[in-house]
């Protein structure tokens, strides 16, 4: 299974980062890309679809807290946008996965928990 991780630059890459340099992914999985963004409110929802179009099975989003975010409300865009790709994505029965964790570099817990729902849902154990 792959994954792209896209982290907004002021808290989300640095703490995919952090996190990455510590932990791995769960079993089977693997890292296709991980990046960085000035901020998630600026992804429209047919880029998140184009991501996971290029044999990418989830994409892991992570951003600032919701009333942290340097642009305002980046991450609340960013939330309802994830939500909704879900939403269509179920719709369509299409299998695959989007995924948001608002964190800071020093609370990276929500990757975890991130790519823990991720496994869960491919049915996957969240061992790491």
């Amino acid at each position: 299974m792959k994954l792209v991780a896209l982290g907004c630059e002021r808290n989300g890459y640095p703490a995919l980062l952090r996190y990455f340099e510590n932990a791995s992914l769960p079993s089977g999985w693997e890292l296709k890309e991980l990046s960085t963004i000035p901020c998630l409110g600026f992804i429209k929802e047919e880029t998140l679809f184009t991501i996971l179009g290029e044999d990418v099975d989830a994409l892991l989003l992570a951003g600032c807290p919701l009333d942290a975010c340097k642009n305002i409300r980046g991450s609340d865009i960013a939330l309802r946008r994830t939500l909704r790709a879900n939403a269509l994505l179920e719709e369509a029965q299409i299998y695959k996965k989007v995924v948001l964790a608002l964190v800071t570099p020093d609370k990276i817990g929500e990757v975890r928990r991130a790519l823990t729902e991720i496994s869960t849902f491919f049915g996957g154990s969240d061992k790491q």
